[in-house]
């Protein structure tokens, strides 16, 4: 199952908890910096599964375009500050829709 991690340049360690994170089964994370305009437009992965979104990090036109495409595809969809320690506990929230 793959993530998506949309805001911020630096996502090392929000990637890493992903894949780490043994219970939600992630083999792979890509990123989207949200700087460039294009990513408005871009569709989510096919495989995609959870979404992870950088409140502070991320323009107000992708995160509308984000939670469109979450909606309308049914994936799990978590708003989080950039940090580990608040994405364990949202991703420990949501952990039995990921399933």
């Amino acid at each position: 199952m793959r993530a998506l991690v949309v805001g911020a340049d630096r996502v090392d360690a929000i990637r890493n908890e992903l894949i780490h994170s043994a219970h939600l089964g992630i083999t792979c994370a890509e990123h989207w910096s949200g700087r460039h305009v294009h990513e408005n437009r871009k569709p989510i992965p096919i495989d995609t599964r959870v979404v992870v979104v950088l409140c502070n990090r991320v323009s107000h036109d992708l995160l509308y375009s984000i939670k469109r495409q979450a909606a309308s595809r049914d994936l799990v969809l978590v708003f989080c500050r950039h940090s580990v320690v608040d994405l364990r506990d949202k991703l420990s929230r949501v952990a039995v829709r990921v399933h």
